[in-house]
């Protein structure tokens, strides 16, 4: 007996410690991986967002991924409410764009909460394009009608314009430039802006400028200096309006002079011969009403002539006539004697 337990000692000694519990092996080998995958995680590159919050997104992925929006959208609202700026905002958004529709709700309000942080022009000029491209056209208005309200000036309007075209908003463009023509007050100032909208591509505004330009003159001569202004625009059917306006309202030779090279300039042969043949018989017209008058004050100066003449032969006559009456009322020529007889 004593040599058994002699050997059972020496077999325990051999085969070590006895082994742990299989529960306490899992649980290690849990926690190991868990770890391993903690530390061998990477934050997302150039993103605003705080690990713990990246986290929580990829959580709401793997949700999305299983079929499961209906578990992955509160951890996206629970993302939005911590985001306390707009690039936060902004990039939680692009995250559930990849999950497309089922997600358009959270996307939604973290657009909605973008907006309400917005305080300058970049700021609503980023959301309006985001919100643009997630299609939320309602918050891209409002953001519109932020940036068109908040400019005050033309100068500032111009800015705004300028802008949006460089990051392709044409509508907040279009608007601020319309906005702006309503501070346009004269004709030069007019004609400036037509060439700066045109320059920006806006042939739509610089059409309405153009004819309001054309409507509101009503002198030949000025509407031909106009036509002069605008040519560079390239609106061949405004610049024949123009000149048919101008054709319809002279009344004039120099008019329908400036006419005649207007039509030529823009090779309207029409309104350049109806000018050419206007401008001839307003000529003759000119000439014949020249001729009558230069006739009528001949006459005049001759009935003038011939009364001087009458009058003069009258005064020479009635001086006559007073002479012979003077020598008979004291003896007249002293011939008749001065007591003549009877003849009896």
């Amino acid at each position: 007996m004593r040599i058994k337990s002699i050997h059972n000692q020496h077999s325990m000694q051999l085969a070590g410690p006895a082994a742990p519990p299989a529960s306490l092996i899992l649980a290690v080998g849990v926690l190991l991986v868990l770890t391993l995958s903690a530390a061998a995680r990477t934050p997302w590159p150039d993103s605003p967002l705080a690990p713990e919050v990246q986290v929580q997104l990829e959580k709401a992925g793997r949700y999305m991924k299983s079929g499961k929006p209906q578990q992955a959208a509160p951890i996206i609202e629970s993302a939005v409410s911590s985001a306390n700026d707009i690039p936060k905002c902004l990039a939680i958004a692009t995250f559930s764009e990849t999950y497309g529709y089922p997600l358009m709700e959270p996307r939604r309000r973290c657009m909605q909460k973008a907006l309400s942080l917005c305080q300058t022009r970049e700021d609503y000029i980023l959301v309006a394009l985001k919100s643009r491209h997630f299609e939320f056209y309602e918050i891209t208005r409002e953001c519109i009608n932020h940036l068109v309200q908040g400019a005050k000036t033309v100068d500032e309007l111009f800015d705004l314009a300028r802008k949006s075209q460089e990051v392709a908003l044409n509508d907040v463009s279009h608007m601020a430039m319309e906005k702006a023509y309503t501070g346009v007050k004269n004709v030069p100032d007019a004609v400036k802006f037509a060439h700066e909208v045109k320059q920006m591509g806006m042939d739509d505004l610089v059409r309405k400028v153009v004819k309001d330009l054309i409507d509101d003159d009503d002198n030949g001569l000025s509407l031909c200096n106009l036509l002069k202004s605008i040519e560079s625009l390239a609106m061949e059917d405004l610049n024949r309006y123009c000149l048919k306006k101008a054709l319809d309202k002279a009344e004039t030779i120099d008019e329908l002079k400036c006419i005649y090279e207007g039509s030529r300039r823009n090779r309207q042969n029409d309104i350049m011969q109806v000018a050419l043949y206007r401008g001839k018989k307003l000529t003759l017209i000119k000439k014949i009403q020249h001729d009558r008058d230069e006739y009528a004050r001949q006459m005049k100066d001759w009935q003038e002539g011939v009364q001087q003449d009458l009058a003069k032969q009258q005064a020479e006559a009635e001086k006559n006539m007073g002479g012979d009456q003077g020598g008979k009322r004291f003896g007249g020529n002293g011939n008749a004697p001065e007591n003549p007889n009877s003849g009896f």
